[in-house]
């Protein structure tokens, strides 16, 4: 016990300002009626499940929304590559509400292990509103970052197909190796996403 304790204070002794768990960054706290994504800590490995009570358990009017993150990702099996899909932020989800003192209230009235988590002691801080932008443009309806495809012509990048068309600036690095990219979030770019690439042409 006394060592979950020292590793969790050493978590937050790390974790620098203005980011919520898992580094995302954390917005402000906004008025009531707005709406806007909060950070729910569940049990690691029932993301899913945890959503789908928590939806059929609290009124529409309290949480319009929640589900885990999930992304495309390339895995190599018997020599030949394949797209799975893994949770994003293992062991939390995103809650969708304009009213997360409601939220909180709901929360601890039920037996579901869910519960909004703050930033540096914090509670009710909401995902920051650039990255809460980028994710509800590159999801899908199902709530995945899908795998994006490019060619690298001359040196230069070239996003064809996929949720990163168009957002070649935001691209840092590249791993054609490991078909995955780092990808630049926000209005100031200090927070990295890892997105799935296929590059299959390099010139």
């Amino acid at each position: 016990m006394a060592e979950m304790v020292a590793e969790r204070t050493r978590a937050r002794a790390v974790r620098p300002a203005g980011t919520l768990a898992g580094g995302l960054p954390c917005g402000r706290r906004v008025p009531k009626g707005r709406v806007r994504w909060y950070l729910l800590k569940v049990r690691e490995g029932s993301e899913e499940v945890t959503c789908s009570k928590l939806l059929r358990a609290v009124p529409r009017d309290v949480l319009i929304d929640c589900f885990p993150l999930r992304k495309e990702h390339w895995f190599k099996r018997a020599g030949v590559w394949e797209l799975q899909r893994v949770t994003a932020y293992r062991g939390y989800a995103f809650a969708v509400t304009a009213d997360p003192s409601g939220l909180y209230k709901a929360l601890s009235k039920l037996s579901v292990q869910a519960e909004l988590a703050g930033a540096d002691g914090r509670s009710w801080m909401p995902l920051a509103p650039d990255a809460q932008e980028w994710f509800e443009r590159c999801m899908d309806e199902g709530h995945v970052l899908r795998s994006s495809t490019a060619v690298i012509v001359d040196g230069v990048l070239h996003v064809q197909e996929g949720p990163l068309v168009g957002q070649e600036p935001r691209i840092r690095k590249v791993d054609r190796h490991r078909r995955r990219c780092e990808v630049s979030l926000g209005w100031d770019g200090a927070f990295t996403e890892q997105m799935p690439l296929d590059v299959p042409f390099k010139s």
